[in-house]
């Protein structure tokens, strides 16, 4: 198990009190801390502004739909959001109408994890997510679950033209759209070289591009774009600067989320969602590092034993897994990542938006979840 450590994150205004070991600001405070209570209600009220969703089936299941996945889970990338929208507006005053935007997003780029779920699991044929069934699994669900992916997706985009207006409208929207297209590309793609079954695509190279389409837009960079869409700083040049410096830590986040379904499989972490990766025989982290790590008998062992649901052989990857010991492996990924983040913050000049000062205090936020295997980033997707 990789060591539990808690790494203190370091913004302004932060007050004495904690949330996981974590000091945060008043304004994060309020934000995150009433969650629960404000999705279902903004749920509710935008719920009641389409009108020709007109039955109460209909409005009963999409609110359905919204919460499933989404009440009671950590809000993860609502709270980089949050950083970044903070460390940015330093200048102006934050009232009670945009601590209600602040929630709209965090509202819905919550909804777009839940909407992502829907999705792997039924392509993974997935059993238990969170620690309840699967939504296709539910008796009125099966394959309307693509139907109910369809209409979260809408809705979401309903929800942000609700709340926002002109050329914040546009660039919220264009983050999500960016958000839909790569991660959707970077899912085929890793589809793609797992159902191909040849090893010799398992490559750290093809893995970081996949991952940066697949997790590192999603996870990281878009969360801090809201951010700068909401003090309206987003621009080409402060893109460009979130493209960039993210890339390496967001393909992180994947990189740990494989590691995560490692130990779940092995049996030594419960995350309420069964691992799979060794029975489907997907392109992941773990799978990359043994390859690039291993001998030639261990890859012959390796290619006989992948990609099959039997317990002999699943247990045999994980011996396998062990015997090149992945979890020292992914302590030296996780270094080797953010040597490269840090390289590119110190190279960043002194007027960038975001300022270096800023991604020094997010690498300490990252730093939280991403050391310690009990502090789940995201559900796995």
């Amino acid at each position: 198990m990789l060591p539990q450590k808690l790494i203190v994150i370091c913004t302004r205004n932060f007050a004495n009190h904690t949330c996981n070991g974590k000091l945060q600001s008043p304004l994060m405070k309020t934000v995150l801390s009433g969650y629960n209570s404000y999705f279902p209600k903004i749920i509710d009220q935008s719920l009641e502004k389409v009108s020709f969703v007109y039955t109460p089936a209909m409005r009963e299941r999409i609110k359905k739909c919204s919460e499933y996945y989404t009440i009671g889970r950590n809000p993860v990338q609502g709270e980089f959001m949050v950083l970044a929208y903070e460390a940015l507006n330093k200048d102006s005053m934050i009232d009670d109408e945009m601590i209600h935007k602040l929630q709209v997003i965090v509202t819905t780029v919550e909804m777009v994890q839940t909407y992502f779920f829907f999705w792997d699991d039924l392509e993974d044929k997935s059993m238990t997510r969170l620690g309840k069934p699967c939504w296709h699994l539910l008796e009125d669900t099966g394959l309307f679950a693509f139907t109910d992916a369809c209409i979260m997706r809408s809705f979401i985009n309903d929800i942000i033209r609700q709340n926002f207006h002109g050329e914040m409208c546009a660039n919220i929207l264009s983050v999500y759209d960016k958000v839909y297209f790569t991660s959707s590309v970077g899912q085929y793609m890793e589809a793609a070289i797992s159902r191909s079954r040849n090893y010799n695509n398992y490559t750290m190279e093809s893995y970081t591009k996949i991952g940066n389409l697949r997790s590192s837009f999603y996870s990281v960079k878009s969360p801090l774009l809201l951010g700068l869409a909401l003090n309206n700083k987003l621009n080409k040049e402060s893109y460009d600067v979130v493209d960039d410096v993210g890339l390496d830590i967001g393909v992180l986040v994947q990189c740990h989320n494989d590691l995560i379904d490692y130990f779940s499989e092995k049996g030594t972490l419960n995350i309420g969602k069964s691992g799979t990766d060794i029975q489907e025989g997907k392109f992941s982290w773990v799978a990359t590092t043994f390859l690039e790590n291993c001998n030639s008998e261990q890859k012959r062992i390796f290619a006989e034993n992948y990609g099959s649901a039997d317990p002999d052989k699943v247990k045999r990857i994980i011996e396998l897994y062990e015997e090149v010991n992945v979890a020292q492996h992914y302590q030296l990924e996780q270094q080797k990542r953010f040597d490269i983040f840090n390289e590119k913050v110190s190279k960043l000049p002194k007027n960038a938006t975001p300022s270096a000062e800023f991604f020094k205090s997010f690498q300490n936020l990252l730093h939280y979840y991403s050391q310690d295997t009990t502090n789940l980033m995201y559900d796995k997707h």
